[in-house]
C-alpha cells in the first residue's frame, strides 16, 4: 500500500513500529515524578457485593482530571530546547490536549491543538483558558491529526501524536508502576481501551515485574476498534460512532500501542452502552466517584459479570479520568436509572377529566412511585374523542419496583391502554444477582 507523505509519522510508522519497555516506564516516571504526586488508590465500598477486593485507582485526581497528563507532561520533559522555544501541535479529543497545554504552560511551551467538530465544548474551553491555541477542523480525530501534521511542517512546530507517541505511552506506564507499589498483590488490572496507548503501557510494565498478574482491556461495544484489530491478528478501522464512552470511541488503532499489547495482554472484553451508563450511576451513587463514561468501562465489565474468573481475588480498576461535561453526566445518569428499572417511561389513555387525573395520579403515590416528567396529548389520540394520552416518565425503587407499576397499571387500564416503552422490561437488562441482590 502506498504511503502518503501526509500521513506520514516517524515515531508512529506501521513499518517500524515501537516497543514501550519497562525501563522506558521507570525512566518517565523519574521525570515526571517532580511535577506529579502519585494518585491514591481507594477500596470499593460495595467489595462484599462484588465478591472480590476490588480498588480503584483514581486518574480522576489529577490535575487535569485524566491519566494523559503523565504522557503529556513525558514528552515535553524530552523535547530539547529549541524545540520548546518553537512549541508543538497535537491533534485530541480533550484529555490529551488539557494535559499538554497544562504542563505547556508550566514548561513555557506553546501548544497549538487541532480538534474535531465533535469535541466536547468545556475540553475545548479548557484547552483555550490554559493559553493555547485552537483549531477546530475535521469531522473525525484521524482528519484532525492530518492537519495537524500539516501544520507542524508548515510552522516548524513538532508534532506529537497524542494517542500513540511512544514518549507519551512510556508515561502511561507509570499507572502501572504505582499500582504495583501500593498494591503489590494484585491479581488483575482493568483498563479503559480506546486507541490502547494505556494497556499496552500498563501491560509492559505489569509483565515484566509480575507475569502472573491479569491485565485486561475493556472497550465499548459500539466502537470495538482494538477488539476487532486483535482477533483479526492486524490493525483495523472501524467508523466512528457516539458514544457514552466518547474518549475511546476511536476508529484506529494505535501502531506501537497494538505492537506491545498483542503479545501481552490477557483478554479484551467489550461491555454495552447500558453497562457503562450504569457503571458511571454506580460509581456517582454508591462510591461517591465522578468518572467519564471511558473509565466506567472498566467497573461495567465486572457489573456487566463478564469476569467471573475474578471473583475472590485483589482486582484494581483504572478510574483514567473525570472529565465529562455536565450535559452528557446528566444522560448517562438517566440511562443508568432507566437500564436499571429505576425511570419508567408508558403512556396511559385515560377520559379527559380531572376525577380520572386524580385517580392515576393516586395510583402512583400510593405505590411510592415518584412522577419526573409527563405529557397530555388530545389530538393524535384514536376512537374515543374524550379520551388524553397520558405519557409518564416516574421513578421507581428498583426493576421490581417498575415492574409491579407495570402490573398495577395493566390491571386498572388495561393492557393495550397502558403502553410501556422502556426497555428495563427486556430481560438483558436484569441484573446479575450476585452483583445486585434484586432477583429474588
Amino acid at each position: 500500500m502506498t504511503r502518503r507523505y501526509e500521513d506520514f509519522d516517524e515515531f508512529c510508522d506501521p513499518d517500524n513500529p515501537i516497543t514501550i519497555t519497562y525501563d522506558d516506564a521507570l525512566d518517565a516516571m523519574q521525570r515526571i515524578r517532580k511535577y506529579m504526586p502519585e494518585t491514591p488508590y481507594v477500596a470499593s465500598h460495595k467489595q462484599g457485593d462484588f465478591c472480590m477486593n476490588l480498588f480503584y485507582k483514581l486518574e480522576t485526581l489529577q490535575r487535569t482530571g485524566s491519566f494523559k497528563e503523565r504522557g503529556a507532561l513525558n514528552s515535553l520533559e524530552m523535547l530539547s530546547l529549541d524545540k520548546r522555544k518553537i512549541g508543538i501541535v497535537v491533534a485530541s479529543l480533550g484529555n490529551q490536549a488539557i494535559g499538554l497545554c497544562y504542563y505547556g504552560k508550566i514548561l513555557s511551551i506553546p501548544v497549538t491543538v487541532v480538534m474535531p467538530i465533535s469535541v466536547a465544548i468545556n475540553k475545548l474551553q479548557q484547552c483555550h483558558n490554559l493559553g493555547a491555541k485552537i483549531v477546530v477542523q475535521g469531522g473525525n480525530l484521524t482528519e484532525s491529526q492530518r492537519l495537524a501534521r500539516a501544520i507542524a511542517r508548515e510552522k516548524g512546530l513538532t508534532y506529537i501524536n497524542g494517542r500513540d507517541h511512544p514518549n507519551i505511552l512510556s508515561g502511561y506506564g507509570t499507572v502501572a508502576l504505582e499500582i504495583l507499589d501500593q498494591i503489590p498483590n494484585v491479581d488483575a488490572i482493568l483498563a479503559p481501551v480506546g486507541s490502547g496507548g494505556l494497556v499496552a503501557a500498563v501491560a509492559a510494565v505489569v509483565k515484566y515485574v509480575k507475569p502472573d498478574c491479569l491485565v485486561y482491556g475493556v472497550q465499548s461495544e459500539k466502537v470495538p476498534t482494538f477488539f476487532k484489530s486483535l482477533e483479526m491478528g492486524e490493525r483495523t478501522n472501524l467508523p466512528w460512532q457516539s458514544s457514552a464512552a466518547d474518549s475511546i470511541a476511536m476508529p484506529s488503532v494505535g501502531i506501537n500501542a497494538f505492537h506491545t499489547a498483542k503479545p501481552l495482554l490477557d483478554k479484551m472484553l467489550l461491555v454495552n452502552e447500558d453497562w457503562i451508563t450504569r457503571s458511571v450511576l454506580h460509581l456517582v451513587e454508591l462510591e461517591r466517584l465522578v468518572v467519564e463514561g471511558a473509565a466506567a468501562c472498566t467497573l461495567a465489565a465486572i457489573l456487566g459479570n463478564l469476569v467471573p474468573e475474578l471473583k475472590t481475588k485483589n482486582v484494581v480498576c483504572i478510574l483514567s479520568g473525570g472529565n465529562m461535561d455536565a450535559v452528557l453526566m446528566s444522560r448517562c445518569l438517566d440511562r443508568g436509572l432507566a437500564a436499571e428499572g429505576r425511570l419508567i417511561k408508558f403512556k396511559v389513555y385515560i377520559k379527559d377529566s380531572s376525577k380520572e387525573f386524580e385517580r392515576l395520579l393516586r395510583l402512583l403515590a400510593s405505590g411510592g412511585y415518584n412522577v419526573k416528567r409527563q405529557f397530555q396529548d388530545r389530538v393524535w389520540v384514536e376512537n374515543e374523542i374524550y379520551r388524553v394520552e397520558v405519557k409518564l416518565v416516574c421513578e421507581a425503587r428498583h426493576l421490581e419496583h417498575a415492574l409491579e407499576l407495570k402490573r398495577i397499571m395493566e390491571r386498572e387500564y388495561g393492557p393495550t391502554s397502558a403502553v410501556f416503552e422502556t426497555e428495563p422490561f427486556n430481560e438483558k437488562y436484569v441484573c446479575p444477582c450476585y452483583v445486585r441482590k434484586c432477583c429474588n
